[in-house]
């Protein structure tokens, strides 16, 4: 009888996300990050049918997008806000740690895309943007990870 793997229960934080030109430093935006989630979403259609292959499977591409709600800053000349305004349409590296214990990392390019600025008078504002990444996320395995894995091939 095989016992089951034990259930991960990954969270975020703290962790980074950083945006910027690699190798030159980053900028780290770490502190107005309330959520940030890399989002897939599919394209399919279907394959064109050939006399050798009469039915063809679909042809199906994955596209990736880094997903931040952010505390507006705008503000601060230096903060999120400005950043995404200033750099709008340009591509970007980005870098997020979702938990620096841990050290899992997604990197990648991403092409700017200004936030929206302003909403409800009085309150903290948390608005969200939507930067589409060019090509695929690239993922770095941390400490646990690589842990897991290890076991797991013992």
């Amino acid at each position: 009888m095989t016992t089951p793997p034990a259930i991960v229960d990954s969270r975020l934080g703290p962790g980074t996300l950083k945006l910027g030109t690699a190798p030159t430093p980053m900028t780290d935006f770490s502190t107005q990050a309330s959520a940030v989630r890399l989002t897939p979403s599919t394209n399919s259609e279907d394959g064109t049918p050939t006399l050798a292959v009469p039915k063809p499977e679909p042809l199906t591409t994955v596209d990736w997008a880094l997903n931040i709600d952010a505390i507006q800053d705008f503000e601060e000349p230096a903060g999120l806000v400005n950043y995404l305004m200033d750099n709008a349409l340009a591509t970007q590296d980005f870098e997020w740690i979702p938990a620096t214990a841990d050290g899992t990392k997604f990197a990648g390019k991403v092409q700017i895309i200004p936030i929206e600025v302003g909403g409800d008078v009085a309150v903290q504002i948390v608005t969200s943007v939507e930067l589409p990444l060019v090509g695929a996320p690239v993922r770095t395995d941390g400490t646990t990870a690589a842990a897991a894995s290890r076991k797991k091939a013992a």
